[in-house]
């Protein structure tokens, strides 16, 4: 009687695909880990600056071992920066898209479309930073860093700047004048005029009488934004 063989599990020329798939479990761990290490210190560097906030408690809220913290980056300070620029990725994923359109040539090609690409990338912004809870503790973080400024801020400005660089080019061709510092402070208020209604929702809410910054809140508030932003642009003109 022939014996037969036991079937031979496949195997790749990188070895054992056993090994291979613990590997992958692994790796998939390992990555889960940092997420949940950057969550927790965006969370705590949000509320307590890079200087009250320690290791140990954003590990303890990751729920993870402090050694993590060194395995994926190596101290608190790259942690930190690790942070900055999940801040910068999660909104430029969200107004990433606009940004690209209304920095295009095109949106610039007169006034018009330039007022118009104002206005979108306006409306824009304020959909995505008042649109979630998740970007109150962008801001939060941002608002630290524009306070106690570290290392992690100059990650945090190569986004700001091009968002306002973009914001000046298109109110600078609205106007047909050339940019100056005038230009300059009224772009920044075009887009600070957003930031105040995330960074001060607690007396906005009080004031407003709202419970919350829901759909029709964030729609009245973008009408008086984009309201506002054609009065800003009208007063270059006197």
């Amino acid at each position: 009687m022939k014996r037969t063989e036991p079937p031979k599990p496949e195997t790749t020329k990188d070895g054992d695909t056993s090994r291979k798939g613990a590997s992958r479990k692994r790796s998939d761990r390992g990555a889960e880990t940092r997420a949940q290490l950057i969550e927790a210190a965006l969370d705590i560097f949000g509320r307590l600056g890079y200087e009250g906030a320690t290791t140990r408690q954003i590990a303890k809220a990751a729920n993870a071992n402090l050694a993590a913290i060194v395995y994926h980056f190596g101290s608190k300070e790259a942690l930190h920066l690790a942070v900055a620029e999940h801040v910068v990725k999660s909104i430029l994923a969200r107004i990433g898209p606009t940004l690209a359109v209304v920095a295009t040539p095109e949106a610039a090609a007169t006034p018009q479309s330039a007022r118009d690409a104002l206005h979108r990338l306006i409306g824009t912004v304020a959909d995505v930073l008042l649109g979630s809870a998740e970007a109150e503790r962008w801001a939060r973080f941002i608002v630290r860093e524009q306070l106690q400024p570290t290392a992690a801020f100059d990650v945090i400005y190569g986004y700001m700047d091009h968002a306002i660089s973009t914001a000046l080019r298109l109110v600078s061709v609205v106007l047909d004048v050339p940019e100056d510092d005038d230009l300059r402070l009224r772009a920044i208020t075009v887009l600070g005029q957003v930031l105040v209604f995330r960074v001060a929702q607690t007396l906005v809410l009080r004031r407003m009488n709202w419970t919350v910054i829901g759909e029709p809140e964030r729609k009245a508030i973008k009408k008086v934004i984009l309201q506002n932003l054609d009065a800003i642009l009208e007063g270059t003109k006197s």
